[in-house]
């Protein structure tokens, strides 16, 4: 699997785990993202285009969230980090194209792993290149208030342990599985 395979594999792991949490807690949702949009062949295509429609494809959120009692409709990107930051490569794509989007953030820090904000209101860095749960995010259920903060243990630990089954490199993976074979030889 090469790296951006890898990429589009973990991320979706990761997007059908908050699909499934806004699910459980009555939102309403639907797949949105170019990952569900586009063959592999177009993917690693657009991924290789920088121009301003290719730019846009690809920041697209992941998914649709709609709240049938107060009709709210979000689109919501899905990030996470298996650090107590997050680093986030295509704000500026994000906020150019999906500065009304919600922006969800997995991030392992052991407390709450469940954030998000506005796109818009994320702040740009200057000084450091990551954004942390404390300084930049709210609890989910800030946002999106069906989700009940009791409720949330069970997606927790179900994010805690995809977290440690996802953070490998497939290429570090490879290599040690190539050692550890020379060494029983």
């Amino acid at each position: 699997m090469d790296s951006f395979s890898y990429k589009l594999f973990k991320g979706n792991v990761f997007k059908e785990l908050v699909k499934t949490l806004f699910e459980d807690f009555g939102y309403k949702t639907a797949p949105y993202g170019y990952e569900n949009q586009f063959s592999t062949m177009i993917k690693t295509e657009l991924s290789q285009n920088n121009s301003e429609t290719a730019r846009r494809i690809r920041s697209s959120p992941d998914l649709v969230v709609y709240d049938q009692d107060t009709k709210d409709i979000n689109l919501v990107e899905v990030k996470m980090s298996a650090n107590e930051y997050i680093t986030i490569n295509k704000i500026e794509d994000y906020r150019e194209f999906w500065d009304d989007a919600i922006m969800v953030a997995i991030i392992n820090d052991e407390k709450d792993l469940f954030y998000a904000e506005k796109i818009r209101d994320i702040r740009t860095l200057s000084h450091r290149k990551y954004h942390t749960s404390k300084d930049d995010f709210r609890r989910i259920q800030d946002l999106f208030p069906k989700i009940k903060s009791e409720g949330l243990d069970l997606y927790r630990k179900l994010a805690v342990k995809m977290l440690n089954a996802t953070s490998f490199k497939p290429d570090q993976e490879e290599s040690g599985d190539q050692e550890q074979s020379r060494s029983s030889d």
